[in-house]
């Protein structure tokens, strides 16, 4: 088992066979005043319960070594093996988010106007209504210049795929999209986040902004969006079934506070 420091408050954690090769490994990254754990293999193939017991259990000790901490083990469609590795890891059940998509061209009309995100000009304004969308959220609250500087600089990242919304002078909501698999054949387009400033909440924006990013992402060629959502913010998993969205899969956490050694 080897622990990799990938950067602030972040590690990598491999567990390796005989031969040296890698058989899975357990990535931590940092949240909104919390760190997510996610558990993988080199092929995709699903690891023994036993084998994933051990990567949780360093990811968890990294996790203390770090400063302990709220901490979430996100796994996508969990099975009892995995419901018995968190129990047996000390981890709760948590958060449940919901993978939801549809084909697309929708076929509804955009109501509102809006304009690609411009990187270096748009980074406060964006970065403010994030942050105060999404308040308190374990993930996506709390960016910084840096995280925001971050995604830029992913290959996916496209601006144009970036729609800004402005009323009355001010940002008043965003719709980031992104495309995945875009060197393959069955490309997937992903709401990625979208927000509303909370001063024009009420405007049906939410809703509208959708529109918006799934006609950006048709006109990108792509026939298939997808998105996440909480599965208890109810208003927004009916918004979305209104839209068309079903439910392909569900990603469950298990959570814990973990405290920090002395």
């Amino acid at each position: 088992m080897v622990a990799t420091s990938v950067g602030d408050l972040l590690a990598v954690v491999t567990l390796r066979g005989a031969a040296g090769d890698a058989l899975g490994q357990a990535v931590v990254t940092a949240g909104n005043e919390s760190s997510t754990i996610a558990i993988s293999t080199p092929d995709g193939a699903p690891l023994q319960a036993a084998t994933t017991e051990q990567l949780l259990d360093a990811a968890l000790a990294e996790v203390i070594a770090l400063g302990g901490g709220e901490v979430h083990w996100w796994i996508s469609d969990a099975t009892s093996d995995d419901e018995a590795v968190a129990a047996a890891t000390g981890l709760d059940p948590g958060r449940r988010l919901l993978q939801m998509g549809r084909g697309l061209p929708i076929g509804r009309p955009i109501e509102i106007s809006t304009r690609p995100f411009r990187p270096g000009e748009d980074d406060s304004a964006w970065l403010a209504v994030n942050n105060r969308a999404f308040a308190g959220h374990p993930e996506q609250g709390a960016w910084t210049v840096r995280t925001l500087a971050q995604r830029e600089a992913e290959p996916w990242f496209d601006p144009q795929g970036c729609l800004l919304h402005e009323r009355d002078g001010r940002l008043a909501g965003f719709c980031w999209t992104r495309l995945h698999d875009i060197a393959t054949p069955e490309v997937v387009g992903e709401i990625y986040v979208i927000a509303v400033d909370p001063d024009f909440h009420g405007l049906g924006l939410g809703s509208q902004l959708t529109l918006a990013g799934l006609a950006s992402i048709f006109e990108r060629g792509v026939a298939d969006a997808m998105l996440y959502v909480d599965a208890a913010n109810l208003q927004a998993v009916r918004m979305y079934e209104r839209l068309g969205f079903t439910t392909r899969r569900v990603d469950q956490a298990y959570t814990s506070v973990l405290t920090a050694r002395r």
